[in-house]
């Protein structure tokens, strides 16, 4: 974000009823929400494409620490 574009928000911010002002609010929390999902999202399927390259139907969490131990013994090597 530009200097420009947050003094532009803050212009308009200030300028609004309380009421509106907490719409405002809730719709920021609704997009951090969602940026929140969509990170989660990503995130599953990079262990979903990890588990079927593993030969995992899913990964647990005894799964997940087999695969550490042996990524750190191919990184000692």
């Amino acid at each position: 974000m530009t200097q420009e574009q947050e003094q532009l928000i803050l212009d308009r911010v200030r300028k609004l009823s309380p009421e509106r002002l907490q719409e405002v609010l809730d719709f920021i929390e609704f997009l951090q929400q969602r940026e929140r999902q969509q990170h989660w999202v990503g995130f599953d399927e990079w262990a979903m494409n990890l588990a079927k390259e593993r030969g995992f139907q899913h990964l647990t969490e005894e799964n997940v620490a087999q695969i550490v131990k042996v990524h750190r013994r191919r990184a000692r090597s």
